[in-house]
């Protein structure tokens, strides 16, 4: 039975990392959830919300740190709800995530003691590799601003720069939101559930240098067209669109039809020598590097001959279906997305 009281202060030990990032330690058999503390770290921490099978509590003091313990590359890595683990050297994070994967078979898979879990692989540079970023947006009284939510929160946290999205993207957005500002466009405030463009959505492949832009507004307007038009002369975006979206509580950002305003209505994306056509509603591999990788690994799994028949179920955009072709003699791929 959890007796734990919110506000108590209690020492533990840190003996796992759980599947959000944070660390896991036990008080009388208790599990408590901690953000931000690491394995074999000795910790003393306060309650923030008590439950019947398990506890929340953030630091109050680590009385002995573990020797993976880095600082955060980002300087917003405290305040947003964006990454988990960077206060964990790249190994050290690669290594925990092989363990959150056998901790969670487990669990819930009997025989998985069978079962061979190969190491992570991990990145030469595990920054700057994200090709498509969606944000809600503001104005702060100069400027339109991004951001990301503070954790557990609806507190948007404005972000300059994000380290884990590609260099094209950033800099793409940022652009996007200078034109918003000297357009004047109405930018929604959830406080007073007014105005009209509540998202930007920017997706950018380095290896076509092709960006793609989507507002996501809630009706349109003659301003909202003016920024299009001048976001359409940023340089490599290829695709200005604009999704209505009025679902304030809906998780789904475009979740409505797509209009295409300005250039092209996909842009290319590539995998080795295989083209994409991609559409903003598409879904494709937001690391294209590891997606390589990722891919190299399912080829060598199966090994092909060249006369394997492959299924590529829940496909998508077909692309590990597309990427075994060459290998095998027949590939069908199926999804309920025509």
């Amino acid at each position: 039975m959890n007796n734990l009281k919110v506000d108590e202060i209690i020492f533990i030990t840190i003996k796992r990392i759980g599947i959000n990032g944070e660390g896991i330690g036990y008080y009388k058999r208790l599990a408590i959830f901690v953000d931000n503390a690491l394995v074999g770290e000795e910790v003393e921490v306060k309650i923030t919300n008590s439950y019947e099978k398990y506890a929340i509590a953030e630091i109050v003091k680590i009385k002995k740190i573990s020797p993976s313990r880095v600082k955060p590359a980002c300087p917003y890595y405290d305040k947003c709800g964006g990454c988990q683990m960077q206060h964990l050297e790249y190994e050290e994070q690669l290594k925990e995530k092989k363990n959150i994967l056998i901790y969670s078979f487990e669990r819930y898979l009997n025989g998985f003691n069978k079962i061979k879990i190969n190491e992570t692989i991990g990145m030469d540079e595990p920054y700057f590799y994200r090709n498509k970023t969606q944000l809600p947006i503001r104005h702060d009284g100069d400027k339109v601003v991004a951001g990301l939510y503070a954790k557990n929160t609806n507190k948007l946290v404005y972000i300059d720069e994000c380290l884990v999205e590609s260099k094209l993207v950033q800099k793409t957005f940022k652009v996007v939101l200078d034109a918003l500002t000297k357009t004047n466009v109405d930018i929604y405030n959830p406080k007073f559930k007014q105005g009209l463009v509540r998202y930007v959505v920017v997706r950018g492949f380095e290896e076509t240098k092709e960006v793609q832009v989507t507002l996501v507004i809630m009706e349109l307007d003659s301003k909202i067209l003016k920024a299009m038009k001048l976001i359409s002369k940023i340089e490599n975006v290829k695709s200005v669109n604009y999704c209505i979206n009025t679902d304030l509580k809906g998780i789904e950002i475009l979740n409505n039809q797509i209009v295409n305003v300005e250039g092209k209505t996909t842009i290319a994306g590539k995998l080795q020598d295989l083209s994409f056509d991609i559409s903003p509603n598409s879904f494709f591999q937001l690391n294209t590097k590891q997606t390589l990788v990722l891919y190299e690994e399912i080829k060598k799994a199966i090994s092909p001959k060249g006369d394997e028949k492959i299924l590529d179920c829940y496909c998508g955009i077909g692309s590990i279906g597309l990427f075994l072709a060459s290998s095998v003699k027949e590939v069908r791929g199926i999804d309920n997305n025509k």
